[in-house]
């Protein structure tokens, strides 16, 4: 059987990733994100890549264009990788107005946003797109958001969307890398850790 890799990559950090809910706001990378993303494509120089597919959003099309410095490789750009519209309550500050995605907007969306199950349901394709893919390419990597991420590795791993975000499960830092065997897809495994993991 050829061995298939997927490696699975959160952006660097922007300036709101820790204050604000983010989202769809179309947020450069900040001077630490910078230096995380330099430190994430060092990490994965040995890394055999084939293509990229990044989220259309500047923080993760710059991300994967800084693994692409010393490469050939192929970057694609995927809008259904793009992070959660948080709708209204988009830009708001983390500490004056504090919610949960998981128990307020699981399957209900947020005032003019999507909710987790509309994310659920539009990474289909991506999913889709990966498995034709691996068809013709043996390691790909993904650059998305902290939310779709962690909906995109848990439909990977053939959970169900009611346990997509079980507690301890996989929360990606800001220029974290994780691998996923695509035959398999039962585990993840660290490649880099990047910075804390803080959602947008």
């Amino acid at each position: 059987m050829i061995k298939r890799r997927l490696i699975v990559i959160r952006h660097a950090e922007t300036d709101g990733n820790k204050t604000r809910y983010v989202g769809r706001e179309d947020l450069t990378l900040n001077s630490n994100g910078v230096a995380q993303a330099n430190a994430l494509a060092l990490a994965l120089r040995h890394e055999a890549l084939d293509v990229i597919l990044s989220s259309s959003l500047k923080r993760a099309v710059s991300t994967a264009e800084t693994l692409l410095a010393e490469r050939h490789v192929k970057l694609m750009i995927e809008p259904g990788l793009m992070e959660i519209d948080y709708g209204h309550l988009q830009g708001s500050i983390k500490g004056q107005n504090p919610f949960s995605l998981r128990r307020e907007y699981f399957e209900t969306p947020m005032p003019g946003g999507e909710s987790l199950a509309q994310v659920w349901a539009r990474l289909e394709t991506v999913v889709t797109q990966l498995e034709h893919m691996f068809q013709t390419h043996a390691a790909v990597a993904v650059v998305g958001h902290y939310w779709s991420n962690r909906l995109l590795v848990s439909k990977l791993q053939r959970k169900t969307f009611q346990n997509s975000l079980a507690k301890g499960g996989y929360r990606p830092a800001n220029a974290s890398a994780w691998w996923l065997d695509w035959n398999v897809r039962n585990e993840l495994h660290c490649l880099h850790e990047g910075g804390a993991p803080a959602p947008e």
